[in-house]
C-alpha cells in the first residue's frame, strides 16, 4: 500500500469513529427525555446553549474542517495520477482495437506493422504507400503541420483524392465511424519510432530516378501522360530552357489544374531542387524522346484523351431473295440535263 492510501484509510477510520461517538452521545441524550412529549420538553437554558449545545456544534464544525483540510489536498494531489492512469488505460484499449482495425483495413497497403508498402495505382502499376511509423518524427520541424494527430485523423476521414488512399470516415462515404478512426489513430501513434531514414540527396540521383520519384505518377512511366499531359514531343513545344523554367516555377491554369513548382515556391524550403537536379530531369526527358514522333506530338496532348473508337464493321446483307421495292423498279433517276425544261410565267 502506498503512503497516500494508508493516510486515507486512517482518516476514514478516525472520521467514522468520531461520527459514531457523536451519534451515540446524541442518542443517549434523546433517551433521557423520551417520556416527555416534544411539545412539553423544556428548551435549552442559557447555560446549556453556551456550553453543551454550542460545544457540540463547534465540535462538528471542527471535525468537518479537519476532514476537508486533509481530504481536499490529498484528493487534489492524487487526482492527476488517477486521470493519467485512466487515460493510459483507455489509450491501451484504443490501441488494441485500432490494431485490429488497421490489420483489417490498412495493412494490405501500409504493411502489417505500418512500415510502408504499395497499392494498386489508379493509373496503372504500383503506388508507394508511406511508412506510418515515423510520421511524428517527419513532421517534427514542419511549419505547416503542428498537430500530427489531427493530420492522421483528417487523412483517414477524407482520404487523399487522386491517390489510392480512400476516404474512411462515414461523413465522407467511408465505412468507419469517428470512434473507429480515433482507434486507428491511437494505434499509429503507438507505433512511432524516433528515427527517420535520411533522404538520398537529389545530387546523387539520376534523372531517371528523379523522374520516377516525382513525375511518373502524373506523366506516366513512358511519358505518355496520365493525369498530366504527354511529354512525348515536349521539346517540339518548348525548348530545354523553357522546360527547366516550368520545373522551377510550376504551372497554375487557374481552374484547379496545377503542376507543382519544384524550386520557387516549393512548400518545404530546405528540400527544394537545385538547377542541377532539375537539369537531370530535362536531360532524361530528352533521352526518352522517340526517334520518330507520333502524329500530333508537337501539339499539347490533353491528359486522359483516349483514342477514337474504331468504326463498327459493316453488317452483311441477309441471304435469300429480297422482294423488289418501288425504288428498285423505278430505275435510275434521269439526269438533270435530260429533263425537259419547265415552262414558267416568264417564258410566256
Amino acid at each position: 500500500m502506498t503512503p497516500t492510501t494508508i493516510a486515507i484509510a486512517v482518516l476514514a477510520v478516525a472520521a467514522f469513529g468520531t461520527i459514531v461517538l457523536l451519534l451515540g452521545n446524541a442518542a443517549s441524550q434523546r433517551r433521557m427525555g423520551e417520556d416527555i412529549p416534544p411539545a412539553l420538553r423544556p428548551g435549552y437554558s442559557d447555560d446549556q446553549l453556551e456550553s453543551n449545545v454550542l460545544e457540540r456544534y463547534m465540535s462538528w464544525g471542527l471535525v468537518l474542517t479537519l476532514f476537508f483540510a486533509v481530504f481536499l489536498p490529498v484528493y487534489w494531489l492524487r487526482e492527476p495520477a488517477r486521470i493519467n492512469s485512466k487515460a493510459t488505460e483507455e489509450f491501451v484499449q484504443q490501441v488494441v482495437r485500432g490494431g485490429e482495425l488497421f490489420e483489417a483495413n490498412c495493412a494490405e497497403c501500409h504493411g502489417i506493422d505500418g512500415g510502408g508498402g504499395a497499392a494498386a495505382s489508379p493509373y496503372g502499376g504500383q503506388w508507394p504507400a508511406p511508412n506510418l511509423t515515423n510520421i511524428v518524427k517527419r513532421y517534427e520541424d514542419s511549419r505547416t503541420i503542428t498537430d500530427v494527430q489531427n493530420l492522421i485523423e483528417t487523412t483517414l476521414h477524407r482520404g487523399r483524392p487522386g491517390t489510392p488512399m480512400p476516404a474512411w470516415g462515414s461523413d465522407y462515404g467511408g465505412p468507419l465511424t469517428d470512434l473507429q478512426i480515433n482507434d486507428i489513430t491511437a494505434w499509429i501513434l503507438a507505433q512511432q519510432v524516433d528515427e527517420v531514414a535520411e533522404a538520398q540527396p537529389a545530387a546523387d540521383l539520376s534523372g531517371e530516378q528523379l523522374y520516377t520519384q516525382n513525375c511518373v505518377r502524373c506523366h506516366g512511366a513512358e511519358l505518355q501522360g496520365v493525369v498530366g499531359p504527354s511529354l512525348v514531343g515536349v521539346f517540339e513545344r518548348h525548348d530545354e530552357e523553357s522546360v527547366l523554367g516550368i520545373l522551377r516555377n510550376g504551372i497554375n491554369l487557374g481552374n484547379g489544374v496545377i503542376m507543382p513548382p519544384w524550386q520557387n515556391g516549393y512548400l518545404y524550403e530546405d528540400t527544394r531542387y537545385t538547377d542541377e537536379a532539375l537539369g537531370k530531369i530535362v536531360d532524361y526527358l530528352a533521352e526518352q524522346q522517340p526517334a520518330e514522333l507520333p502524329p500530333g506530338a508537337e501539339q499539347y496532348q490533353s491528359p486522359g484523351l483516349g483514342e477514337p473508337d474504331p468504326e463498327p464493321p459493316a453488317t452483311e446483307e441477309p441471304t435469300g431473295t429480297a422482294q423488289p421495292t418501288e425504288d428498285d423498279t423505278a430505275g435510275p433517276a434521269p439526269d438533270a440535263t435530260d429533263a425537259e425544261p419547265t415552262t414558267t410565267s416568264t417564258d410566256v
